[in-house]
């Protein structure tokens, strides 16, 4: 009799126990309802990024969070503390009064949803980042992604019902208005270099009495871009005909170092600078013009 009483009751606090679990798997999943689950993955997203545990590193504190609709991304250091909030509406995150400084934020919101979507860790933004004038054409209808840049205030929407497209790079190279200060260079008559990086292509341009130089890189392996960017600083060094008449003995890359005319190219041109430089991870080619022997 005993053997059963204890039985009895441990029977009974089994079924008191199993309601208190119950009770609780129901308010937790009335919690995780109340938060928007894109938003949570979102946050989440934003938290573990390289980004963010970067930025630690150097004292700022990053940190995510999702409520309801509203996604929130906070920025501490010791003396600051900053909170910049996303608001979801039928499927768009947007914001519409971003300060200038708070663009990384927007940044991270942005290659997070695209991470989302399969993105790499950074390659969204970084694809943003290389051509703010193509993204700035890019409509809320067509690729799901709306950003204004005003003078101190900037507006973000965001479609999270669509996978926001990456710009192919290879297909834009430098322009000869890209080469502004080399031709700013050039009229002043002193030498000089203009250097840099648009897209994935890596540049670096002298301006000198005797020679002038071009080294253009590009993200793994020179393509069309980079020929193409070649033809436009040549055009802003000298002028038109002298960029045609390189097309027309170098009408393609040429593997290793060759010389015709006033022109020597090399392609695969190992800088000692390279790790630390804007041509980190690119493949280079080295164009030396000689000024005395161009028509």
């Amino acid at each position: 009799m005993l053997r059963y009483t204890y039985l009895n009751k441990g029977g009974k606090m089994k079924k008191k126990l199993f309601k208190i679990v119950l009770l609780l798997v129901i308010a937790v999943s009335v919690t995780a309802c109340g938060n928007n689950k894109k938003l949570v993955e979102i946050a989440k997203k934003i938290n573990n990024c390289e980004t963010v545990k970067t930025y630690k590193e150097y004292g700022y504190d990053i940190k995510a969070t999702a409520k309801k609709d509203t996604l929130t991304v906070t920025t501490k250091t010791e003396d600051t503390k900053t909170s910049v909030s996303f608001k979801l509406e039928d499927n768009i995150l947007s914001n519409d009064n971003i300060a200038n400084e708070e663009l990384l934020t927007a940044m991270l919101v942005i290659d997070a949803i695209g991470q989302t979507y399969g993105y790499e860790d950074g390659e969204l933004s970084k694809n943003i980042n290389s051509f703010p004038g193509e993204t700035r054409n890019y409509t809320l209808d067509k690729e799901g992604f709306e950003i204004i840049v005003g003078e101190e205030k900037n507006s973000l929407k965001i479609d999270l019902s669509k996978k926001i497209p990456l710009i192919d790079m290879n297909k834009f190279y430098l322009q000869p208005e890209n080469f502004d200060i080399l031709a700013q260079i050039k009229a002043d008559g002193e030498g000089g270099n203009q250097s840099g990086k648009s897209g994935n292509i890596a540049y670096d341009v002298f301006l000198n009495v005797d020679e002038n130089t071009i080294e253009i890189g590009q993200d793994k392996k020179l393509s069309d871009s980079a020929y193409k960017s070649i033809l436009s600083a040549l055009e802003v060094m000298y002028d038109k005909e002298v960029a045609n008449h390189f097309q027309e003995i170098y009408p393609k890359f040429i593997d290793g170092k060759t010389t015709i005319e006033a022109f020597t190219i090399e392609t695969h041109y190992e800088r000692e600078d390279k790790d630390e430089s804007v041509f980190k991870d690119t493949d280079v080619v080295l164009i030396t013009i000689n000024n005395k022997l161009i028509k």
